[in-house]
């Protein structure tokens, strides 16, 4: 256990993480890879990851509703569509207690969802 206050980057000793800068980019055994970003609160870290750009979602009718609709059969990861128009994974995860195993469980859940819609949504790996 890291404490109370974990500090983010020291949570990601992994061979399937890599830290870089204010993201980690998560490798998957199939050769893709999605990164997320790490946003530190007060209390809690927020990780969030692209799902697709505002151009891709330009293609995909009522996205809103879809991303809603996923929203309702998803536990841990949920999808919003931010103010840039950018279609977000995220997933909060509070800092007390925080171990390297509960953070990295998250933040691999955030990219898994994150790249799995993705290809659904555009047959791409850009994240």
């Amino acid at each position: 256990m890291f404490g109370t206050r974990a500090e983010w980057r020291a949570l990601c000793d992994a061979d399937d993480l890599r830290v870089k800068r204010h993201d980690i980019i998560v490798r998957f055994a199939n050769d893709r890879s999605h990164s997320v970003g790490v946003h530190g609160l007060t209390d809690a870290y927020l990780v969030t990851a692209v799902v697709a750009a505002p151009e891709a979602l330009v293609q995909v009718s009522d996205i809103r509703r879809k991303a809603w609709l996923r929203n309702r059969h998803t536990r841990l990861v949920g999808f919003r569509i931010d103010e840039d128009g950018y279609l977000l994974a995220q997933a909060w995860i509070p800092k007390d207690g925080l171990t390297a195993d509960a953070f990295q469980a998250m933040v691999r859940a955030v990219a898994r969802e994150a790249d799995r819609y993705e290809f659904h949504l555009t047959g791409a790996d850009d994240y």
